[in-house]
């Protein structure tokens, strides 16, 4: 990781900060923190399916015994004015080891008026698509893995953008339904679309930092004398290299506190013939659609569903892809059980034959936790993924289809 970009943004921010600081009578500054530690047992150690930050090609985030997973520290900055600022950062050993940032922005909330409210942010952020990724830092309460869908999000899909959103909440109005509109132009989110059509989707937990170079497998496609030879194997996703700004909008609608659905378009108007430092700009768009229902006050019902196309260069490198998990969560008093099942497809549309990005699979993930206390809990998670993955056949004696089970217990803390 580059450790003078995350450090310069943050330097960007200080204006901003200050104002913020200086417009309120009174400023109060949180901290909150989570992390785990783990134990973990996979079935195929093979070096080929190590994970791709490992120049693998496997598809889940870890592949060691024993270690320390992300350890995260969000800060909140708010007094009695209309704004205030939030900043996620980490430890973690992968992709890159070190610290960083994840999210950085700063939030403009005023008073409602006639009952709407309007609300705006400005920094480094995930949009708002998920209902999986709501706890601390932008983590999951139900699984210690995301969705296939919001891992690779955590990994390319984090925008520096300006955003606006507009809310009409159904108890002011007496109603039983709220909505929401959220619009957004960002900058900074070119290369994205680069580590899904290569490596295909994943599971895991693991959140790039803002600036952070992430690896991949060293394809013979992109090696010296391949047919996408100006491409290295790693992507830095929160590059902006055509200075064009794309855009994403969403509607948000709940259904009292039982049913909830977040529908959002994403474009980062990505010139695909722009190369710069090692680097293209691809054109990647996709549709997500997320829902959630509370089946009963135990019982709890999640989905998404992301339809998507990205393009590279001259159509040197062309692909669509789909994803979509079902999971249905049980809670009740210390006890949490979920039980999560996820579909993925990569699409190769392209016409340059010693480059077949085609890859599907399907994976099942499996999660018990247990609160120790208000600050520890333990889980077992066990996850089952089975992947066919063309571009593996590059390397002699690689198999295209990999069956990768993993079993971990997790050992976490909040404070």
């Amino acid at each position: 990781m580059s450790p003078t970009r995350p450090t310069a943004f943050l330097i960007s921010l200080i204006p901003a900060l200050l104002f913020s600081v200086t417009t309120a009578a009174s400023e109060q500054l949180s901290l909150k923190g989570r992390g785990e530690f783990y134990l973990n047992k996979q079935n195929d150690t093979a070096d080929y399916l190590a994970p791709w930050w490992q120049k693998g090609t496997g598809q889940f985030g870890y592949h060691t015994k024993a270690g320390a997973g992300p350890q995260y520290l969000v800060a909140l900055l708010e007094g009695d004015s209309d704004f205030s600022a939030v900043v996620h950062a980490q430890w973690h050993r992968a992709p890159e080891a070190g610290v960083g940032v994840t999210e950085a922005w700063l939030n403009w909330s005023p008073l409602p008026a006639s009952g709407y409210r309007v609300r705006g942010r400005a920094g480094v952020f995930y949009p708002a698509m998920s209902l999986e990724n709501t706890d601390l830092a932008w983590t999951s309460p139900y699984t210690h893995s995301f969705s296939a869908i919001n891992s690779w999000m955590a990994e390319e899909i984090k925008t520096r953008a300006v955003e606006l959103s507009v809310s009409r909440p159904g108890r002011f109005f007496k109603s039983d339904h709220s909505f929401q509109w959220v619009g957004a132009l960002f900058q900074g989110n070119d290369p994205a679309g680069s580590i899904l059509t290569w490596r295909g989707f994943a599971v895991h937990n693991l959140q790039s930092g803002i600036g952070e170079r992430i690896d991949f497998a060293n394809y013979l496609s992109i090696a010296p004398g391949g047919a996408v030879e100006p491409q290295p194997a790693w992507v830095e996703p929160n590059r902006e290299l055509d200075h064009k700004t794309g855009y994403y909008t969403g509607l948000h609608w709940q259904h009292k506190d039982q049913t909830e659905a977040r529908l959002y378009w994403y474009d980062n108007r990505g010139e695909p013939t722009t190369f710069k430092d090692g680097q293209y700009a691809w054109d990647t768009r996709f549709v997500s659609l997320a829902l959630q229902h509370q089946l009963t006050e135990q019982w709890r019902l999640l989905a998404q569903y992301l339809n998507g196309d990205t393009a590279m260069g001259q159509k040197v490198v062309v692909a669509d892809y789909r994803s979509s998990y079902l999971m249905l969560n049980y809670q009740s008093e210390q006890h949490s059980i979920s039980v999560r099942y996820d579909r993925f497809e990569v699409t190769d549309q392209d016409q340059t034959p010693t480059d077949d990005n085609n890859g599907k699979g399907h994976s099942w993930t499996i999660n018990w936790t247990y609160q120790l206390t208000d600050h520890f809990d333990i889980a077992l998670e066990h996850s089952s993924l089975t992947s066919v993955q063309a571009n593996r056949t590059q390397w002699d004696d690689w198999l295209a289809k990999a069956k990768q089970r993993s079993s971990s217990l997790i050992l976490g803390y909040r404070w």
